[in-house]
């Protein structure tokens, strides 16, 4: 994947790495497994969420978005999409 560019202050770094860990302790236990790829999708939800300017609790907007994108463990085991999500985009 292209890295993600963007810029940001001390403190928004800051604020962004505590959202992602707040969030990331509600769903990093179900997605154990695949940690690394699903470490990622968050973090890319995070970066989303400020860059379109969303305000409020950035950490529970990108838990919601995480658990309705996210391929579920059986899924990614098999590398197939999910048949509910195969039609968004």
């Amino acid at each position: 994947m292209p890295a993600c560019q963007f810029n940001a202050g001390p403190e928004e770094l800051a604020a962004l790495g505590t959202a992602f860990h707040e969030a990331w302790r509600h769903v990093g236990p179900i997605y154990g497994p695949f940690e690394n790829p699903h470490r990622e999708w968050l973090a890319r939800l995070i970066l989303g969420l400020r860059r379109s300017g969303h305000s409020g609790d950035i950490a529970l907007l990108a838990i919601e978005q995480f658990m309705a994108t996210a391929p579920l463990a059986e899924w990614a085991n098999d590398a197939q999409p999910r048949p509910d999500r195969a039609t968004r985009n």
